[in-house]
């Protein structure tokens, strides 16, 4: 058992929609990296993969 809601954020407000500034912090992160934290770790490995894989083809297509 975990401890997600039924829209699958994490309980205690950690994969929530809210405003960081106005809770305090510096502001300097954007929505992308507030979604790309909010993504689980096998959602941004794969990600990260096919990135990686679209960059080497850019560079030495086939």
């Amino acid at each position: 058992m975990t401890d997600e809601d039924d829209d699958g954020a994490i309980a205690g407000g950690a994969g929530d929609d809210t405003d960081d500034v106005a809770a305090g912090a510096d502001g300097d992160e954007t929505r992308l990296s507030r979604r790309w934290r909010a993504l689980d770790r096998g959602w941004q490995a794969l990600c990260l993969g096919l990135a990686i894989v679209a960059a080497h083809l850019v560079i030495y297509p086939v």
